[in-house]
């Protein structure tokens, strides 16, 4: 969950510069992402296994809290018109990653990640 929190905050940089770009702009940008989504599941899968193997609960815990604390910083300046910023995203990397998103959406993606995991997770009583 740490990780998709902290992904917002790049997230939320493309968003703000591709929605003032050309359209084909972020349309290219997501095809040349999704070219390459084998690689990212590489490293994504070995960043968050390393992370945590390597950093104690205490830190993760901490880096989650900074993490939590920036974006709602942040959200909290946006307004209905940064909220509606969108580009284009690369729909192999994730199966909540949609065609076009939203600077709402890519705030909301972490929590629709984790709650997605946690259902596979949880054993029915």
């Amino acid at each position: 969950m740490l990780l998709g929190y902290l992904i917002v905050r790049a997230l939320r940089g493309l968003v703000v510069t591709f929605d003032r770009l050309p359209t084909s702009a972020d349309r290219r940008f997501a095809h040349l992402l999704n070219t390459v989504s084998a690689p990212f599941d590489a490293v994504n899968y070995a960043g968050a296994w390393l992370a945590g193997t390597v950093l104690p609960r205490r830190a993760l815990g901490a880096l989650f809290d900074r993490a939590i604390r920036s974006l709602h910083r942040r959200l909290d300046t946006e307004t209905d018109d940064d909220l509606a910023r969108s580009m284009h995203f690369p729909t192999r990397w994730d199966p909540f990653f949609h065609e076009t998103m939203t600077l709402a959406d890519v705030y909301h993606f972490p929590t629709q990640h984790f709650d997605f995991h946690r259902d596979q997770l949880t054993l029915a009583r």
